[in-house]
């Protein structure tokens, strides 16, 4: 089990928000993604962290496109 200092609690909440905005279910998701829907819960719950390769498969899996950007931190 991963340390939950090293969670990283925002990672699921966009999953979860891409998801719902997708209108998917967990199930749906996991069907459509070929990551186990206890795999999908556990990230929206920040219990794991997701490898960049579980994120492309689930970005594809909601027809979306994976994009990361390193913004400025507000001063």
């Amino acid at each position: 089990m991963a340390d939950k200092e090293h969670v990283y609690p925002e990672v699921g909440e966009a999953l979860r928000k891409a998801r719902e905005d997708a209108g998917m279910s967990q199930d749906q998701l996991a069907e459509s993604s070929g990551i186990s829907r206890i795999t999908i819960s556990r990230i929206e719950q920040a219990h794991i962290n997701p490898s960049f390769r579980s994120l492309e498969a689930l970005a594809q899996g909601m027809g979306r496109k994976l994009t990361i950007s390193f913004d400025a931190l507000d001063e």
